[in-house]
């Protein structure tokens, strides 16, 4: 079993580790505790002192399943997938996600957020609760803040909801529960 590689709270002071699993392409599990309890799995497409960019791995369908984006002073540590972890992969469908976003343009959060405006569903974790997120799409942003239209569970269009920019600790987008989302919001656009 590959050790553990401890990051002390801040990915950029392991880039140089770290940028052997971007340029191979090795998964990894990303831990976030102790400053939340989640465990993240996927590939690393970037990593800077800002936020940390990667493909995210599904476990339950054990393929890669759309893009987030987690400020880097969140992840506690990582390792790389040992042999068995890598057999598990049923469809290794990374090749979809490679090469994918303008990378040398997303560089913070402010920036990520700025080359997702187009995308028709994010889904976003702030500072104030671990437990919920807003998935909407982006209406309006600005230096500071982003204003989302809000998607509930039963994919009807709600309120607006602005959070601030440097609240905002991950970004989910492209994966299958925001496709899901989307073709609900279809279907119930065509429900007259």
């Amino acid at each position: 079993m590959i050790a553990l590689r401890f990051l002390y709270g801040n990915v950029v002071k392991h880039l140089k580790k770290v940028q052997n699993e971007i340029k191979n392409r090795i998964p990894i599990h990303i831990d976030l505790e102790p400053n939340r309890d989640e465990l993240y799995s996927g590939i690393c497409l970037k990593s800077n002192d800002e936020i940390f960019i990667f493909v995210c791995y599904n476990e339950n369908t054990k393929i890669f399943d759309g893009f987030a984006i987690i400020r880097n002073y969140e992840i506690e540590q990582y390792r790389e997938w040992d042999k068995e972890e890598l057999d598990e992969i049923k469809n290794d469908n990374s090749s979809d996600f490679i090469n994918k976003l303008p990378l040398d343009k997303m560089n913070n959060m402010s920036d990520c957020l700025l080359q997702l405006e187009n995308e028709k569903l994010i889904a976003i974790f702030d500072e104030s609760d671990d437990n919920s997120y807003f998935v909407g799409k982006i209406e309006k942003l600005t230096k500071n803040e982003v204003e989302l239209k809000l998607l509930n569970e039963d994919a009807e269009w709600i309120d607006n909801k602005k959070i601030k920019i440097k609240e905002i600790t991950y970004i989910g987008f492209r994966t299958s529960y925001e496709k899901q989302l989307l073709n609900k919001t279809l279907n119930n656009e065509t429900d007259f």
